[in-house]
């Protein structure tokens, strides 16, 4: 930080453009029995399979759709569209072998924000136009909406069939609601993998809005460049020892969490 600012020494005011956050929301999404899409090669192991584990899940991509509403001028239904990746853990019916293998699934959420109004266009010079649509740019009005997610928690996982198929020393009743259960699927030979997932989400609607902000100095950093030539052992001996990774806290000390568990 500058001593200018330091010192509270007011300089200017300058006109910035900065995106304002009109709403937003936080969620907490339980995404129950999702189903998971693999490619042939992970289909025939599920084929074969006893059992099936997600030890991790993550989101790779999201979509959005943003739609005024009709009759409620200033808000918007934000469409969002999850892709999550996940890892497969397949164990064999026959030898027990656990092959790791990769799948994903889908997720859309539907939230409704205040977005404001705005009639003007936009155009910039390092920036290429927006779609058109019957001669007409449709999204320069709309506000723009994000999405911040951690990584999903897995909850549970599911290895079902329509029906079971007859695979020696792979006893799965179809029957039984804890095991593998009919589902409607395409195919009825295969076996299918749904999971449940746990999400936490915060969603934002923003425009670009002029503001007007005080100004005391330029930013210059105090911090100088290094290039740092330590050999590994250098580096390693400036790591703090671990103390707490050997001295694990007791009840007492311990900070409330949630348990987060697999079944």
């Amino acid at each position: 930080m500058s001593d200018s600012v330091k010192q509270n020494t007011f300089k200017d005011a300058v006109c910035v453009e900065a995106m304002r956050v009109f709403d937003s929301c936080s969620s907490q999404d339980c995404l129950e029995d999702l189903l998971v899409s693999v490619d042939a090669p992970t289909q025939e192991l599920l084929n074969n399979a006893s059992h099936v584990k997600i030890p991790c899940a993550e989101v790779i991509d999201a979509t959005f759709a943003v739609d005024a509403v009709p009759f409620n001028k200033g808000f918007y239904s934000v469409d969002i569209t999850y892709t999550f990746s996940l890892e497969l853990q397949i164990t064999s019916c026959g030898d027990g072998t656990v092959t790791d293998a990769a799948g994903s699934c889908k997720f859309s959420k539907k939230v409704i924000l205040f977005g404001s109004e705005g009639n003007t266009k936009a155009f910039r010079s390092d920036e290429s136009n927006g779609p058109v649509i019957n001669g007409c740019d449709c999204c320069s009005t709309m506000p723009i909406a994000s999405v911040s997610v951690v990584d999903p928690i897995v909850l549970n996982t599911k290895l079902l069939c329509n029906p079971c198929l007859p695979v020696p020393d792979c006893n799965i009743d179809c029957n039984d609601s804890q095991g593998c259960q009919a589902e409607p699927v395409i195919d009825p030979s295969n076996r299918i993998v749904r999971t449940t997932l746990g999400l936490f989400s915060v969603i934002k609607l923003e425009r670009p809005v002029p503001v007007l902000v005080p100004v005391y100095d330029y930013c210059i950093p105090l911090k100088e460049c290094s290039s740092n030539t330590d050999s590994p052992c250098e580096v390693f001996d400036k790591i703090a020892f671990p103390t707490d990774e050997f001295f694990p806290k007791g009840l007492e000390t311990q900070e409330p969490s949630k348990d987060n568990t697999q079944t």
